[in-house]
Parts: C-alpha cells; structure tokens; sequence
C-alpha cells in the first residue's frame, strides 16, 4: 500500500502531461488566438511546460514546479480568453478550470 501512496501524484500527472503534449505541440511554432508575440509561447509552454512536469520527479523537483508553473499561466490565459474575450459562460471552461488545479496541486506541492 505504501507504494501506490507514494506514486498517487502520477494519477493526477499523466493525463496532465497527455493533455498538454498532445495539444502543446501541434501549436509549436504558431500564434494562438491572434494574440501576437504572446500567441508564439503558448505551444512551447503547453509542450515544454509537460515534460518537466514529466522529468521532475526523475532529475529535480524545482523541473516539475517550473513545468506547472508555465502550465497554470497558460490555463489562466485560456480562462480569461473564454470568458472575457469570447463571452463563454463557466460550463464552457470547466475542463480548463480543472486543469489549472491540477498544475496548481503540482506547483505547490511538487513531487510529494
């Protein structure tokens, strides 16, 4: 029991990862949403933000609070985005709320 208590955080950290490099990388390289300069990191924030997340546990804990760091940031853009911007009401961003906890859960409590 004490080894799934010690590896539960990869329940919440896999899809995390999976969402975030499927999505992450066809964007490498293009701007998202005409946001310009800023539209160019989203991709590489997405991608690169996931495989720290990855690494983190493996080489340095400050890789996965680095990786959900840049994960949260960009959640926080999509929220704003959906609501503010493209007048999307709450049910519309529920996956991406949720997604932002969990990179929050990551930043905070790391690889413990």
């Amino acid at each position: 029991m004490k080894i799934i208590n010690n590896n539960a955080h990869w329940f919440l950290r896999l899809p995390l990862i999976l969402t975030f490099i499927l999505h992450g990388y066809p964007k490498l390289g293009s701007s998202v949403a005409n946001l310009g300069f800023i539209g160019y990191l989203v991709g590489p924030f997405e991608f690169f933000g996931a495989l720290l997340i990855l690494v983190g546990p493996f080489i340095k804990k400050s890789l996965t609070e680095i990786g959900a760091a840049m994960l949260a940031i960009i959640m926080v853009g999509a929220i704003y985005m959906h609501l503010i911007n493209w007048g999307d009401g709450f049910f519309d961003v529920e996956w991406q709320i949720l997604l932002l906890f969990v990179s929050l859960y990551l930043l905070v409590k790391g690889d413990n």
